[in-house]
Protein backbone atom coordinates (compact mmCIF):
# COMPACT_ATOMS: atom_id res chain seq x y z
CA UNK A 1 0.00 0.00 0.00
CA UNK A 2 2.37 2.20 0.90
CA UNK A 3 4.54 1.26 -1.58
CA UNK A 4 1.53 2.02 -4.45
CA UNK A 5 1.33 5.41 -2.74
CA UNK A 6 4.65 6.44 -2.56
CA UNK A 7 4.95 5.54 -6.55
CA UNK A 8 1.41 7.33 -7.54
CA UNK A 9 2.76 10.36 -5.74
CA UNK A 10 6.19 9.99 -7.21
CA UNK A 11 4.70 9.61 -10.61
CA UNK A 12 2.41 12.43 -10.30
CA UNK A 13 5.51 15.07 -9.05
CA UNK A 14 7.50 13.90 -12.31
CA UNK A 15 4.79 14.88 -14.42
CA UNK A 16 4.18 18.02 -12.40
CA UNK A 17 7.76 18.77 -12.78
CA UNK A 18 7.64 17.89 -16.55
CA UNK A 19 4.66 20.48 -17.09
CA UNK A 20 6.23 23.31 -15.43
CA UNK A 21 9.71 22.50 -17.36
CA UNK A 22 8.01 22.87 -20.55
CA UNK A 23 6.01 25.92 -19.19
CA UNK A 24 9.42 27.50 -18.35
CA UNK A 25 10.66 26.51 -21.99
CA UNK A 26 8.29 27.87 -23.95
CA UNK A 27 7.44 30.83 -21.34
CA UNK A 28 9.71 33.12 -23.66
CA UNK A 29 8.43 32.21 -27.44
CA UNK A 30 4.79 32.53 -27.50
CA UNK A 31 5.00 36.44 -26.81
CA UNK A 32 8.08 36.71 -29.25
CA UNK A 33 5.99 34.45 -31.90
CA UNK A 34 2.30 36.40 -31.47
CA UNK A 35 4.43 40.16 -31.57
CA UNK A 36 6.69 38.30 -34.62
CA UNK A 37 2.92 37.53 -36.45
CA UNK A 38 0.90 40.54 -35.39
CA UNK A 39 4.04 42.57 -37.17
CA UNK A 40 3.83 40.50 -40.61
CA UNK A 41 -0.22 41.63 -40.40
CA UNK A 42 0.62 44.88 -39.61
CA UNK A 43 3.26 45.27 -42.15
CA UNK A 44 0.91 43.59 -45.07
CA UNK A 45 -2.39 45.66 -44.09
CA UNK A 46 0.31 48.37 -44.93
CA UNK A 47 1.67 47.39 -48.12
CA UNK A 48 -2.44 46.19 -48.92
CA UNK A 49 -3.43 49.85 -48.09
CA UNK A 50 -0.26 51.81 -50.02
CA UNK A 51 -1.46 49.48 -53.19
CA UNK A 52 -4.86 50.83 -53.13
CA UNK A 53 -4.03 53.93 -52.56
CA UNK A 54 -1.44 54.26 -55.35
CA UNK A 55 -3.99 52.15 -58.00
CA UNK A 56 -6.20 54.83 -57.17
CA UNK A 57 -4.14 57.51 -57.81
CA UNK A 58 -3.00 55.80 -61.24
CA UNK A 59 -6.65 55.65 -61.96
CA UNK A 60 -7.44 59.81 -60.94
CA UNK A 61 -4.43 60.71 -62.94
CA UNK A 62 -5.50 59.20 -66.29
CA UNK A 63 -9.29 58.94 -65.04
CA UNK A 64 -10.05 60.61 -68.75
CA UNK A 65 -8.57 57.78 -70.72
CA UNK A 66 -10.12 55.50 -68.65
CA UNK A 67 -13.75 57.08 -68.98
CA UNK A 68 -13.06 56.86 -72.81
CA UNK A 69 -12.19 52.95 -72.14
CA UNK A 70 -15.83 52.97 -70.83
CA UNK A 71 -17.62 55.02 -73.46
CA UNK A 72 -15.56 52.61 -76.25
CA UNK A 73 -17.44 49.33 -73.93
CA UNK A 74 -20.38 51.21 -74.44
CA UNK A 75 -20.08 51.32 -78.12
CA UNK A 76 -18.59 48.05 -78.30
CA UNK A 77 -21.56 46.50 -76.63
CA UNK A 78 -23.84 48.03 -78.99
CA UNK A 79 -21.46 46.78 -82.36
CA UNK A 80 -21.79 43.30 -81.08
CA UNK A 81 -24.84 43.38 -80.76
CA UNK A 82 -25.44 44.85 -83.75
CA UNK A 83 -23.28 42.34 -85.15
CA UNK A 84 -24.88 39.15 -83.71
CA UNK A 85 -28.63 40.46 -85.26
CA UNK A 86 -26.97 40.24 -88.24
CA UNK A 87 -25.29 37.15 -87.68
CA UNK A 88 -29.08 35.59 -87.19
CA UNK A 89 -30.44 36.94 -90.03
CA UNK A 90 -27.75 36.30 -92.24
CA UNK A 91 -26.14 33.25 -91.08
CA UNK A 92 -22.28 35.07 -91.70
CA UNK A 93 -20.01 34.28 -89.33
CA UNK A 94 -19.39 37.02 -86.06
CA UNK A 95 -16.52 38.51 -87.68
CA UNK A 96 -17.63 39.39 -91.28
CA UNK A 97 -21.25 40.72 -89.33
CA UNK A 98 -19.17 43.14 -87.15
CA UNK A 99 -17.51 44.11 -90.55
CA UNK A 100 -20.21 44.53 -92.54
CA UNK A 101 -22.27 46.45 -89.28
CA UNK A 102 -19.13 49.02 -89.50
CA UNK A 103 -19.05 49.25 -93.46
CA UNK A 104 -22.98 49.84 -93.07
CA UNK A 105 -22.23 52.50 -90.07
CA UNK A 106 -19.38 53.98 -92.10
CA UNK A 107 -21.53 54.70 -94.80
CA UNK A 108 -24.60 55.86 -92.97
CA UNK A 109 -22.53 58.80 -91.65
CA UNK A 110 -20.60 59.59 -94.64
CA UNK A 111 -24.22 59.78 -96.86
CA UNK A 112 -25.62 61.05 -94.07
CA UNK A 113 -23.75 63.86 -93.27
CA UNK A 114 -23.09 64.80 -97.33
CA UNK A 115 -26.70 64.91 -97.46
CA UNK A 116 -27.40 67.09 -94.29
CA UNK A 117 -24.40 68.65 -94.21
CA UNK A 118 -25.37 71.71 -95.75
CA UNK A 119 -29.09 71.95 -94.58
CA UNK A 120 -27.53 71.50 -91.27
CA UNK A 121 -25.03 74.15 -91.56
CA UNK A 122 -27.71 76.42 -92.58
CA UNK A 123 -29.76 75.62 -90.13
CA UNK A 124 -26.71 76.11 -87.31
CA UNK A 125 -26.06 79.57 -89.02
CA UNK A 126 -29.72 80.66 -88.77
CA UNK A 127 -29.48 79.18 -84.76
CA UNK A 128 -26.47 81.67 -84.74
CA UNK A 129 -28.78 84.51 -86.24
CA UNK A 130 -31.54 83.89 -84.11
CA UNK A 131 -29.46 83.89 -80.96
CA UNK A 132 -27.53 87.08 -82.03
CA UNK A 133 -31.44 88.28 -82.39
CA UNK A 134 -32.00 87.68 -79.29
CA UNK A 135 -28.83 89.09 -77.48
CA UNK A 136 -30.29 92.20 -79.13
CA UNK A 137 -32.99 91.97 -77.22
CA UNK A 138 -31.23 92.37 -74.09
CA UNK A 139 -30.20 95.77 -71.89
CA UNK A 140 -28.23 97.76 -73.34
CA UNK A 141 -25.08 97.21 -70.46
CA UNK A 142 -25.36 93.57 -70.94
CA UNK A 143 -24.98 93.93 -74.66
CA UNK A 144 -21.41 96.38 -74.43
CA UNK A 145 -20.41 93.58 -72.10
CA UNK A 146 -20.92 91.01 -74.92
CA UNK A 147 -19.46 93.20 -77.36
CA UNK A 148 -16.29 93.63 -75.59
CA UNK A 149 -15.93 89.91 -75.18
CA UNK A 150 -16.16 89.84 -78.47
CA UNK A 151 -12.82 91.60 -79.08
CA UNK A 152 -10.57 90.67 -81.71
CA UNK A 153 -8.19 89.47 -79.12
CA UNK A 154 -10.67 87.64 -77.48
CA UNK A 155 -11.69 86.38 -80.91
CA UNK A 156 -8.60 84.95 -81.58
CA UNK A 157 -8.40 83.43 -78.50
CA UNK A 158 -11.97 81.82 -78.80
CA UNK A 159 -10.53 80.82 -81.90
CA UNK A 160 -7.65 78.81 -80.78
CA UNK A 161 -9.36 77.31 -77.74
CA UNK A 162 -11.78 75.80 -80.40
CA UNK A 163 -9.46 74.73 -82.34
CA UNK A 164 -7.60 72.66 -79.78
CA UNK A 165 -11.07 71.74 -78.82
CA UNK A 166 -11.74 70.10 -82.11
CA UNK A 167 -8.59 68.54 -82.06
CA UNK A 168 -9.22 67.04 -78.84
CA UNK A 169 -12.24 65.34 -79.76
CA UNK A 170 -11.49 64.17 -82.72
CA UNK A 171 -8.02 62.18 -80.82
CA UNK A 172 -10.62 60.97 -77.88
CA UNK A 173 -13.34 60.20 -80.89
CA UNK A 174 -10.45 57.86 -82.90
CA UNK A 175 -9.21 56.06 -79.11
CA UNK A 176 -12.90 55.52 -78.21
CA UNK A 177 -14.10 53.90 -82.44
CA UNK A 178 -11.01 51.60 -81.83
CA UNK A 179 -11.51 50.79 -78.56
CA UNK A 180 -15.09 49.90 -79.35
CA UNK A 181 -14.02 47.78 -82.93
CA UNK A 182 -11.17 45.61 -80.79
CA UNK A 183 -13.44 44.73 -78.02
CA UNK A 184 -16.24 44.24 -80.60
CA UNK A 185 -14.25 42.01 -82.18
CA UNK A 186 -12.17 40.11 -79.75
CA UNK A 187 -14.64 40.17 -77.25
CA UNK A 188 -13.70 37.00 -75.11
CA UNK A 189 -10.37 37.71 -75.20
CA UNK A 190 -10.51 40.60 -72.85
CA UNK A 191 -13.17 39.56 -70.93
CA UNK A 192 -10.63 36.50 -70.41
CA UNK A 193 -8.14 39.07 -69.02
CA UNK A 194 -10.35 40.75 -66.86
CA UNK A 195 -11.71 37.50 -64.77
CA UNK A 196 -7.53 35.82 -64.66
CA UNK A 197 -7.18 39.17 -62.27
CA UNK A 198 -9.85 37.41 -60.03
CA UNK A 199 -8.25 34.30 -58.05
CA UNK A 200 -9.51 31.00 -59.12
CA UNK A 201 -12.08 30.46 -57.09
CA UNK A 202 -14.29 33.34 -58.01
CA UNK A 203 -13.90 32.90 -61.77
CA UNK A 204 -17.56 31.56 -62.08
CA UNK A 205 -18.84 34.41 -60.13
CA UNK A 206 -16.60 37.17 -62.09
CA UNK A 207 -18.11 36.22 -65.20
CA UNK A 208 -21.69 36.31 -63.75
CA UNK A 209 -21.19 39.88 -62.42
CA UNK A 210 -19.77 40.89 -66.28
CA UNK A 211 -22.55 39.01 -67.98
CA UNK A 212 -25.19 41.13 -65.24
CA UNK A 213 -23.20 44.50 -65.92
CA UNK A 214 -23.22 43.47 -69.81
CA UNK A 215 -27.03 43.07 -70.01
CA UNK A 216 -28.04 45.70 -68.09
CA UNK A 217 -25.75 48.84 -70.04
CA UNK A 218 -26.84 47.16 -72.80
CA UNK A 219 -30.76 47.63 -71.74
CA UNK A 220 -29.81 50.77 -70.82
CA UNK A 221 -28.45 52.10 -73.82
CA UNK A 222 -31.34 50.76 -75.75
CA UNK A 223 -33.44 52.85 -73.67
CA UNK A 224 -31.33 55.69 -74.04
CA UNK A 225 -31.23 55.59 -77.74
CA UNK A 226 -34.95 55.48 -78.18
CA UNK A 227 -35.44 58.19 -75.58
CA UNK A 228 -33.03 60.81 -77.59
CA UNK A 229 -34.56 59.98 -80.68
CA UNK A 230 -38.13 60.20 -79.77
CA UNK A 231 -37.37 63.54 -78.07
CA UNK A 232 -35.45 64.71 -81.11
CA UNK A 233 -38.23 64.02 -83.49
CA UNK A 234 -41.04 65.28 -81.13
CA UNK A 235 -39.23 68.82 -80.72
CA UNK A 236 -38.27 69.15 -84.04
CA UNK A 237 -41.85 68.42 -85.28
CA UNK A 238 -43.04 70.73 -82.40
CA UNK A 239 -41.01 73.80 -83.17
CA UNK A 240 -41.97 73.54 -86.99
CA UNK A 241 -45.95 73.62 -86.17
CA UNK A 242 -44.90 76.99 -83.86
CA UNK A 243 -42.91 78.38 -86.71
CA UNK A 244 -39.58 78.61 -84.66
CA UNK A 245 -36.64 79.08 -87.19
CA UNK A 246 -33.98 76.66 -86.79
CA UNK A 247 -35.68 73.33 -85.65
CA UNK A 248 -33.79 70.60 -86.96
CA UNK A 249 -30.58 72.17 -84.95
CA UNK A 250 -32.50 72.62 -82.15
CA UNK A 251 -34.53 68.96 -82.31
CA UNK A 252 -30.71 67.64 -82.82
CA UNK A 253 -29.69 69.67 -79.74
CA UNK A 254 -32.69 68.59 -77.54
CA UNK A 255 -31.72 64.21 -78.79
CA UNK A 256 -28.06 64.74 -77.82
CA UNK A 257 -28.65 66.35 -74.71
CA UNK A 258 -31.02 63.74 -73.60
CA UNK A 259 -27.89 61.57 -73.06
CA UNK A 260 -27.69 63.78 -69.80
CA UNK A 261 -30.64 63.25 -67.55
CA UNK A 262 -32.34 65.07 -65.46
CA UNK A 263 -30.55 68.69 -66.49
CA UNK A 264 -29.96 68.04 -69.70
CA UNK A 265 -33.41 68.92 -70.81
CA UNK A 266 -33.28 72.35 -69.07
CA UNK A 267 -29.72 72.92 -71.39
CA UNK A 268 -31.53 72.19 -74.30
CA UNK A 269 -34.80 74.51 -74.13
CA UNK A 270 -32.48 77.69 -73.31
CA UNK A 271 -31.21 77.99 -77.09
CA UNK A 272 -35.13 77.45 -78.06
CA UNK A 273 -36.53 79.84 -75.68
CA UNK A 274 -33.95 82.36 -76.64
CA UNK A 275 -34.70 82.44 -80.20
CA UNK A 276 -38.47 81.96 -79.93
CA UNK A 277 -38.12 85.04 -77.44
CA UNK A 278 -36.77 86.80 -80.23
CA UNK A 279 -40.26 86.18 -82.09
CA UNK A 280 -42.20 87.53 -79.12
CA UNK A 281 -42.67 86.87 -75.71
CA UNK A 282 -46.03 84.18 -76.55
CA UNK A 283 -43.84 82.01 -78.62
CA UNK A 284 -41.14 81.61 -75.47
CA UNK A 285 -44.25 80.51 -73.79
CA UNK A 286 -45.43 78.25 -76.35
CA UNK A 287 -41.91 76.69 -76.73
CA UNK A 288 -41.47 76.39 -72.81
CA UNK A 289 -45.11 74.27 -72.68
CA UNK A 290 -44.02 72.50 -75.70
CA UNK A 291 -40.46 71.24 -74.38
CA UNK A 292 -42.44 70.66 -70.37
CA UNK A 293 -45.06 68.44 -72.60
CA UNK A 294 -41.90 66.69 -74.32
CA UNK A 295 -40.61 65.78 -70.84
CA UNK A 296 -43.56 64.55 -69.47
CA UNK A 297 -44.24 62.33 -72.50
CA UNK A 298 -40.56 60.78 -72.42
CA UNK A 299 -40.73 60.59 -68.60
CA UNK A 300 -44.39 58.89 -68.32
CA UNK A 301 -44.73 56.94 -71.79
CA UNK A 302 -41.32 56.71 -73.38
CA UNK A 303 -39.05 55.61 -70.87
CA UNK A 304 -41.39 53.34 -68.92
CA UNK A 305 -41.93 51.34 -72.43
CA UNK A 306 -37.95 51.40 -73.36
CA UNK A 307 -36.45 50.62 -70.42
CA UNK A 308 -38.89 48.49 -68.21
CA UNK A 309 -36.47 45.77 -67.98
CA UNK A 310 -33.58 48.13 -66.84
CA UNK A 311 -31.77 48.56 -63.64
CA UNK A 312 -33.90 51.58 -62.37
CA UNK A 313 -31.59 54.05 -60.69
CA UNK A 314 -33.56 56.28 -57.76
CA UNK A 315 -33.75 59.60 -58.95
CA UNK A 316 -31.17 60.72 -55.97
CA UNK A 317 -28.64 58.76 -56.96
CA UNK A 318 -28.39 59.60 -60.74
CA UNK A 319 -28.44 63.32 -59.66
CA UNK A 320 -25.92 62.64 -56.70
CA UNK A 321 -23.92 60.75 -59.91
CA UNK A 322 -24.08 63.26 -62.59
CA UNK A 323 -23.38 66.19 -60.50
CA UNK A 324 -20.04 64.13 -58.56
CA UNK A 325 -19.40 63.02 -62.53
CA UNK A 326 -19.08 66.62 -63.83
CA UNK A 327 -17.52 68.05 -60.90
CA UNK A 328 -14.49 65.74 -60.61
CA UNK A 329 -14.46 64.94 -64.64
CA UNK A 330 -16.35 67.70 -66.37
CA UNK A 331 -18.53 66.98 -69.36
CA UNK A 332 -17.48 63.34 -70.28
CA UNK A 333 -18.36 62.65 -66.56
CA UNK A 334 -21.55 64.22 -66.73
CA UNK A 335 -22.46 61.99 -69.78
CA UNK A 336 -21.21 58.70 -68.36
CA UNK A 337 -22.50 59.24 -65.09
CA UNK A 338 -25.90 57.35 -65.36
CA UNK A 339 -24.11 53.98 -67.12
CA UNK A 340 -21.51 54.43 -64.89
CA UNK A 341 -23.92 54.32 -61.87
CA UNK A 342 -25.21 51.20 -63.68
CA UNK A 343 -22.45 49.41 -63.33
CA UNK A 344 -21.79 50.58 -59.81
CA UNK A 345 -25.32 49.15 -58.89
CA UNK A 346 -24.80 46.04 -60.40
CA UNK A 347 -21.31 45.52 -58.43
CA UNK A 348 -22.70 46.71 -55.05
CA UNK A 349 -25.86 44.21 -55.13
CA UNK A 350 -23.80 41.33 -56.50
CA UNK A 351 -20.47 41.40 -54.54
CA UNK A 352 -21.99 43.41 -51.22
CA UNK A 353 -25.74 42.54 -51.13
CA UNK A 354 -25.90 38.78 -52.21
CA UNK A 355 -21.92 37.58 -51.57
CA UNK A 356 -21.47 39.50 -48.19
CA UNK A 357 -24.40 40.02 -46.95
CA UNK A 358 -26.49 36.83 -48.11
CA UNK A 359 -29.38 38.20 -49.16
CA UNK A 360 -30.96 37.38 -52.10
CA UNK A 361 -30.83 38.96 -55.60
CA UNK A 362 -32.24 42.84 -55.02
CA UNK A 363 -32.32 45.42 -57.90
CA UNK A 364 -34.05 48.89 -56.80
CA UNK A 365 -37.32 49.83 -58.40
CA UNK A 366 -39.35 51.86 -58.42
CA UNK A 367 -42.45 52.48 -56.38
Amino acid sequence: MNDTGTGDRSGTRQAAERAARIEEETAGRPPDRRISTELKIFTWKVLIAAGIGAVLFLCWQVANALLLVFTGVLFAILLQHMAQGVHRWTWLPQGWALGLVLVALAGLVVGGGFLMGQSLLGQFGQLSQQVNAAIGQLPPEIQDQITQQGSSASLLSRVQSVATGVMSFLGDAVVVLFTAIYLAASPGLYRRGVVLLVPPRGHTRAEEVMDVMGGSLWKWLIGQLASMAVVGLLTTGGLLLLGIPAAPALGLIAALMEFVPLIGPFIAAVPALLIAFAQSPNDALWVAGLYILIQQIEGNLVLPMMQKRVVDLPPVITLGAIAAGGLLFGILGMFLATPLAVVALVLINMLYIEDKLGEGRHFPKEG
